[in-house]
């Protein structure tokens, strides 16, 4: 099991008591480091404008949990009813529930979470002539919406957050570690993984030491750019497949890093 594993947490604020919770069930001594901070945009004339628009778009797209929290929360104050004609998509199954939470469907990936996933779907197979809403942060991948309008479908965003590095102190995360040297950090976001790669780096902690447990192949690639050695790639960003993925590593012998 992960008994008297330290395990490092690093999704936002908020976003990981749960998860946190699990894993002291199963024996690991987990502690919260988010390395993203979500800040809600103000609403303008340009968000207001998209959301009472919704209903002349054939696709909605919620690419993080936190787009669906905010974007749903938005979207109900204007549209109680919501348009019946609006398919729906989510980038991972916990997006899904929060959209699921208003008694409404997601389409969503399986296997993997992301949005190489999400357009390998077959009902996006011919998306031409189709009017896209991407619901996300500011900034972030174009792939979706690049794919999508490869296919003939137009795209607009509706940006409902920025995405920040929450404040530590210079030696904080040295002194963390070295009180309890982490046998895993749960990352599951490219920018996460950046921030604690610069908090790392600034606290002189060689990035080679620290065992990743990321959500994708493309993280682990960009892990392994930044110097990161010890790699895991999980089956998803989902609270089971972070806990299945850890106690799959931890249980087996030898253990395999992915070297990627």
């Amino acid at each position: 099991m992960l008994e008297g594993k330290s395990i490092w947490i690093t999704r936002p604020e908020g976003q990981a008591e749960k998860l946190k919770l699990v894993l002291e069930e199963n024996g690991a001594q987990a502690r919260l480091l988010p390395m993203l901070a979500i800040e809600p945009v103000a609403s303008d004339a340009k968000i207001k404008a998209l959301v009472l628009n919704l209903d002349k778009y054939d696709l909605l797209f919620f690419i993080s949990t936190n787009a669906a929290t905010l974007g749903m929360d938005l979207i109900h104050n204007y549209w109680p009813q919501f348009p019946a004609e609006l398919e729906i998509y989510a980038v991972g199954p916990t997006t899904a529930q929060v959209i699921e939470s208003y008694d409404l469907k997601a389409e969503f990936p399986v296997e993997r979470m992301s949005s190489e996933a999400l357009l390998a779907l077959d009902s996006l197979s011919d998306v031409a002539g189709k009017k896209a809403l991407i619901v996300r942060g500011v900034g972030g991948r174009e792939l979706l919406a690049t794919a999508l309008k490869e296919k003939g479908a137009a795209v607009d965003y509706l940006e409902l957050y920025q995405r920040t590095c929450p404040v530590y102190t210079p030696g904080e995360l040295a002194q963390l570690y070295g009180e309890n040297t982490p046998a895993g950090v749960v990352v599951s976001s490219t920018e996460a993984l950046d921030n604690f790669s610069a908090l790392l780096a600034r606290d002189n902690i060689p990035l080679d030491c620290v065992p990743l447990f990321v959500s994708s192949d493309r993280i682990a690639e960009n892990a392994a750019a930044a110097g990161f050695q010890q790699t895991i790639t999980m089956s998803g960003a989902d609270d089971k497949a972070i806990i299945d993925s850890l106690k799959t590593f931890f249980n087996s012998a030898p253990h395999r890093e992915n070297d990627v």
